[in-house]
């Protein structure tokens, strides 16, 4: 973990925030012995592609939707004693799976949806696109589609930990004897520590005078009349260390997709979605590292995404996630009532993750989607239409053609597992940054849908292109605000 003194030296070196990486967390794992999860990547690429040889089906399921399922593995369904059309469905799976030459690897419903999707695995001599063609033609296939693969949208390491030790490989060498800049830095000045509804620095979060883009959103004052109490919201991406003292009772749940097959876990440590957890969750005057966009929200953790080693693919160290895990991420988070969903990723077009997110929207949900960069192009989730799509501060002129909001997501501070704080780069961080204002805005104005929400926010943007969150809330009508330029003028009469 950094201490004080080292952060002050990040702060200095914050264009060097995009450094090394060590090995990373595992590949997916078989999450049961009835629902598979696929192998991770092992062919290098810089881009997300579709898995080799692995397509998914989806025929109609209008069986008896289990109690509170969004996304359920198949063998819960089969197990439940007069589940109407399970049986048909399965007969299905197996004819399409002997008409195409297929392996089945894993099956799940999605009740709303009135789907049985399965993962297939081609055994045949045809290739994916072949197949795809013949099996669309197929009445009793309602949808059909490849294995898609994403990526977390963060430029900095993404696998291990050197970054958050001082002198660390690959990283900059910190010198510890900077203790005066530190404190410096970690408050701003004139201010004093205090609670959230006074004027200027109200917290006593030690790195808070670091975290540039907080501030520059103006979400203390947002941060005076609301915390995003009781607004649920849905990290779905990598592990989180529920552990970090920052982030310590601030997670609701984690669920695991990647190898828990769904099952509550106490956590996976991995590094990006402990960074977008933080810039959300971090706790608010607890005298430890960062504040937390919405300390108040009830955040869960879905963990659809896994941390590949350098040894898996060269290029910068980053995060994959599957049609398969995010699909059944998503069907929980639609399933658990999320307010706001976070998809700090970007891939291809996916026609099933497209339709579960339409329907989580139309359930009321807003979905954050991170900006793609140059080289993916548009995809999901991005062109989910009525997705709020965010760049980062900085990369405004595609935002500006697009309609995209733009955010704070250059040299953030965050957290990151194993108790440390660093900074990272990425449309990743500018999603989190506003899922956080988002929650905030909810729980100020809890009939605030997407589209008036799209509103506010791009008519608080200011000249230098990012949000503002107070002032978004003034759009809304939210009262009792003093946003940051009247607490200075106040200030100084």
């Amino acid at each position: 973990m950094l201490a004080a003194p080292a952060l002050a030296a990040l702060a200095a070196l914050a264009a060097l925030a995009a450094l090394a990486a060590t090995p990373g967390d595992e590949a997916p794992l078989a999450p049961s012995t009835e629902t598979v999860a696929p192998d991770g990547p092992s062919a290098a690429a810089s881009a997300p592609r579709a898995e080799t040889r692995r397509v998914i089906l989806a025929v109609e399921d209008r069986g008896e939707p289990l109690s509170g399922a969004g996304g359920s593995p198949r063998g819960d369904y089969r197990r439940m004693a007069g589940y109407a059309g399970s049986a048909r469905a399965s007969a299905l799976s197996e004819a399409l799976a002997r008409d195409y030459h297929l392996h089945e690897e894993a099956a799940w419903t999605i009740a709303p949806l009135n789907l049985r999707c399965m993962l297939f695995t081609l055994t045949g001599d045809d290739d994916v696109g072949a197949l795809l063609t013949r099996v669309r033609r197929d009445a009793r296939v309602k949808l059909a589609q490849p294995l898609n693969e994403f990526e977390t949208l963060a430029g900095g390491p993404q696998g291990g930990e050197a970054a958050t030790r001082p002198g660390a490989t690959g990283g900059p060498s910190i010198d510890p004897g900077t203790a005066s800049a530190s404190a410096a830095a970690a408050t701003s000045p004139g201010t004093t520590p205090g609670t959230p509804g006074t004027p200027g620095a109200p917290y006593n979060d030690p790195y808070f005078g670091l975290q540039k883009g907080f501030q520059q959103m103006s979400a203390a004052a947002l941060q005076q009349i609301s915390v995003g109490a009781r607004v649920k919201v849905a990290v779905i991406d990598t592990g989180v260390d529920a552990r970090h003292p920052d982030l310590s009772g601030q997670v609701a749940r984690q669920r695991d997709y990647v190898s828990g097959g769904g099952a509550l876990v106490e956590g996976v440590p991995e590094r990006h979605g402990t960074e977008v957890m933080g810039l959300i969750a971090a706790r608010a005057n607890n005298r430890q590292g960062i504040v937390g966009l919405a300390p108040g929200a009830v955040i869960t953790s879905y963990r659809a995404c896994w941390t590949e080693s350098r040894a898996e693919r060269p290029g910068p160290g980053t995060a994959r996630c599957n049609s398969f895990t995010l699909a059944q991420a998503l069907g929980a988070a639609i399933a658990d009532g999320a307010d706001v969903i976070n998809l700090s990723l970007g891939g291809p077009s996916d026609p099933l993750l497209t339709r579960l997110a339409r329907h989580a929207q139309s359930r009321g949900a807003v979905l954050v989607a991170a900006a793609p960069p140059e080289r993916l192009g548009k995809g999901f989730p991005s062109e989910v239409p009525g997705a709020l799509v965010v760049a980062s501060a900085g990369d405004a002129a595609e935002a500006d053609a697009d309609g995209w909001l733009v955010a704070p997501g250059r040299a953030v501070l965050t957290t990151v597992p194993n108790g440390g704080y660093d900074m990272d780069t990425g449309s990743s961080l500018a999603a989190a940054n506003v899922t956080g204002v988002v929650a905030l805005l909810r729980a100020a104005d809890p009939v605030a849908d997407a589209p008036r929400l799209r509103r506010a926010l791009l008519g608080s943007m200011s000249a230098t292109g990012g949000i503002n969150a107070c002032a978004a809330a003034r759009m809304l009508g939210v009262s009792g605000l003093r946003c940051d330029g009247e607490a200075a003028a106040t200030a100084a009469r």
